[in-house]
């Protein structure tokens, strides 16, 4: 057997290792997901809560000793039926506006896309219906609207760099920040908002904003 042939011989022998793809486990992915999704549904939960106590810290900061009506909240809660049903095939909800969500009959609490709510100019208070479609798109509609009372104010910006409404009698309102990047306001613009008339809470819709 001459070199060669041995050679040849000892290549054939050789097998190329080829490097293992790491396979993604699509099930761990998945969970990921449905946690920072969850996470996100979390903390926007809690923002939510953390402006109402501070509206509520902002009324009792404007206490009036010599006016007993100045700690009264407004108690004004009408009996809404909110239903769920199916319609077309399609799960329908009805549920009530907070200024970020709609919180359904069933106490949850659904995203309410920051340009819709900027485009239909929602306000605390207002009905929904929410629409389910088959192909999991969330379609909704205002039914009915709360009273509505308009007011003047003047943008502001927080420490988070969050967009607020300040109006002359010390009031502070939380904005939808999708409409006043549509208006392209800025700090110290003209505001004229829009609010629940019998339940002015924290947050208002943007009528239009003039610039300074």
């Amino acid at each position: 057997m001459t070199e060669e042939t041995k050679k040849a011989d000892i290549l054939k022998g050789i097998k190329p290792t080829l490097k293992k793809t790491t396979s993604v486990d699509e099930e761990l992915l998945k969970k990921h997901q449905q946690m920072v999704n969850f996470l996100k549904n979390e903390i926007s939960t809690i923002e939510v809560e953390l402006k109402k106590m501070y509206t509520l810290l902002t009324k009792l900061e404007a206490f009036d000793p010599t006016n007993p009506k100045s700690l009264e909240l407004s108690t004004d809660v009408q009996e809404i039926t909110l239903n769920t049903y199916t319609e077309e095939g399609m799960e329908v909800i009805e549920g009530v506006f907070d200024g970020y969500f709609m919180v359904g009959g069933d106490q949850k609490k659904y995203p309410v896309p920051m340009n819709y709510s900027s485009k239909t100019k929602l306000v605390p208070g207002d009905i929904l219906k929410l629409k389910v479609m088959t192909n999991g798109q969330f379609v909704y509609k205002l039914t009915k609207p709360a009273e509505r009372k308009h007011l003047k104010a003047i943008l502001s910006r927080t420490d988070d760099n969050k967009y607020i409404a300040n109006t002359t009698d010390g009031n502070v309102y939380f904005l939808n920040q999708a409409a006043v990047t549509f208006f392209k306001g800025l700090p110290g613009d003209e505001l004229y908002i829009i609010v629940n008339e019998k339940d002015e809470n924290a947050f208002a819709a943007i009528e239009a904003i003039i610039k300074k």
